[in-house]
């Protein structure tokens, strides 16, 4: 019998090495520290069965199993030991056919009758006084506490490896609180922040919850002394059916909560529900304390790339005014499609977050332009091909302006893509249809519509009956059929007004002869 040992923690490995090794004179035990190990030895050649912890230092053993399953790999009985484990863990080790799974700590006996009955599913040849009983030792107390320790020192580490400053808000927070549920062994719980203009908590990250309100009003929770700094930890370890709160959970039984910081001041809570011990020991509070102030330095370094990115945002909203500026035709030309374009989102039933990233696209589409020679972008005239060519760039230049901007990844796709058309026919990739990001369709219409109807300095301002018909004329092809509907009918319920009469009411009568003469509107002048 050949029996496989993952663990990454050697003092752990050899106990559990030892209680394998003495079930019977035949059992070869292979011990590997790593997943990066275990993958290459169950690759490699048959096992009659294997322990393995959950979380190890290169990642999680469900995981790796999964990926070989996936591969065809055979996966021997599998004994699996973890200090916690959440249902969505304890599912995917079922989907795995993990029929045996040990909760740390556990008495060196479980873990031999364990043993005893996968070996004897599995290697049917073995008759049961094959399977020898390991005597007890003094030193089998140690056991649990070599556990405990190994979970402990897995949580620290698990708070570098799976809270990285990378993430976005809601998923470092998310993390957080998984955390915080190993850490005191809850089986639910929630991580909601504080706004202070409503004075309300609104929850970022839930787990084990069911379905909640969003929001609380702080008065409605017991909370206020965490918010306001009085108090570093509240718990309770009994019902409490006096509690005031629109949040479940906490009058039926035991809970923990602890303020969420940002720079020393109390931001939100961390709430835990029906943790195994109340009140908290001390080495328990401590681990929180740490997962806390973790919590703390990624907040505020989300907060600090949070404010970077703002003053960026405002930096090149700032370029494009300059730059539309030096043409009074085309002035505030930018503010008008991303307004625009946050009306047609906002239709299409897009969320708040998603509406004012696709504002941002259209505020900032025509950056690339400070890349055109005047020569060419305030031309009176039609353009010649080698002049079409030049402004063609503009969305790709545009796109490189941002390509070291790790916050504005989304807005990239629809600066570059802005002028794809939905037959393909578009630039400069010739993206088609569901190829083209959605964003950047939008915005391709917010573009044309306002092209339309404003004066530019080839012609004058069309009017809205013109800009229908456009629109239904390129519905399929320059522009998303969906777009182009919800376009329509924001114009005819009035949202979009011609400025044909703009210029003539602010004292601004003069226009280029070439404006007054009548010319074949073209798709390339919406730009």
């Amino acid at each position: 019998m050949k029996i496989l040992i993952v663990e990454d923690q050697p003092a752990v490995r050899e106990v559990v090495a030892e209680i394998a090794g003495e079930l019977s004179g035949d059992v070869e035990v292979t011990q590997v520290g790593s997943l990066e190990e275990a993958r290459s030895a169950l690759c490699s050649q048959a096992w009659s069965g294997v322990i393995t912890d959950m979380s190890l230092g290169d990642g999680n053993a469900l995981e790796m199993m999964a990926a070989l399953k996936q591969e065809g790999v055979v996966l021997p009985p599998t004994i699996l030991m973890s200090g916690f484990l959440t249902s969505a863990r304890m599912e995917q080790a079922v989907d795995l056919g993990i029929e045996h799974v040990l909760p740390k700590p556990f008495a060196p006996d479980v873990l031999l009758s364990c043993l005893n009955t996968m070996l004897s599913a599995s290697v049917p040849d073995i008759s049961d006084g094959k399977l020898a009983h390991r005597a007890a030792r003094s030193s089998d107390r140690l056991l649990p506490e070599m556990f405990e320790m190994d979970r402990r020192l897995g949580l620290v580490y698990r708070m570098f490896d799976e809270m990285p400053a990378r993430q976005d808000v809601s998923e470092v927070c998310a993390s957080a609180l998984n955390l915080a549920m190993e850490v005191v062994h809850a089986d639910g719980g929630y991580l909601a922040l504080f706004e202070r203009q409503q004075h309300q908590l609104v929850q970022v990250a839930t787990e084990g919850m069911g379905s909640l309100p969003r929001t609380c009003h702080l008065d409605e929770t017991i909370f206020h002394a965490l918010i306001s700094g009085d108090e570093e930890l509240i718990q309770s370890a009994s019902m409490r059916a006096d509690l005031r709160t629109c949040w479940p959970g906490m009058r039926e039984g035991r809970f923990v909560a602890v303020p969420v910081r940002l720079q020393g001041v109390s931001m939100g809570v961390l709430c835990l529900l029906h943790p195994a011990e109340v009140p908290l020991k001390g080495e328990t509070r401590q681990m929180l304390g740490l997962l806390v102030k973790k919590l703390d330095t990624l907040l505020d370094n989300r907060a600090v790339h949070a404010a970077l990115a703002a003053n960026m945002r405002e930096t090149l909203i700032a370029l494009v005014r300059t730059l539309e500026a030096r043409d009074r035709y085309t002035r505030d030309h930018s503010a008008r499609v991303g307004g625009l374009a946050a009306i047609l989102a906002r239709d299409l039933g897009l969320d708040d977050d998603h509406i004012d990233l696709i504002r941002t696209g259209g505020l900032l589409h025509d950056i690339g332009k400070c890349g055109v020679p005047d020569a060419v972008l305030l031309k009176p005239g039609r353009y010649t091909d080698q002049e079409f060519a030049i402004m063609k760039a503009h969305p790709a230049i545009g796109d490189n302006i941002l390509a070291n901007m790790d916050t504005m990844v989304r807005e990239r796709l629809m600066l570059r893509h802005h002028h794809e058309r939905y037959d393909g026919y578009g630039y400069p990739d010739r993206l088609a249809g569901e190829g083209i990001p959605f964003d950047a369709r939008i915005v391709c219409v917010a573009d044309a519509i306002d092209a339309m109807t404003t004066h530019r300095v080839y012609r004058m301002a069309q009017p809205l009956s013109f800009c229908v018909d456009q629109l239904k004329a390129g519905s399929g092809t320059q522009f998303d059929p969906q777009v182009v509907e919800v376009a329509i009918a924001a114009i005819e319920r009035g949202v979009v007004r011609t400025q044909a009469e703009a210029l003539l009411q602010q004292g601004d009568s003069v226009m280029p002869l070439s404006a007054l003469i009548s010319v074949k509107t073209e798709v390339r002048k919406y730009a």
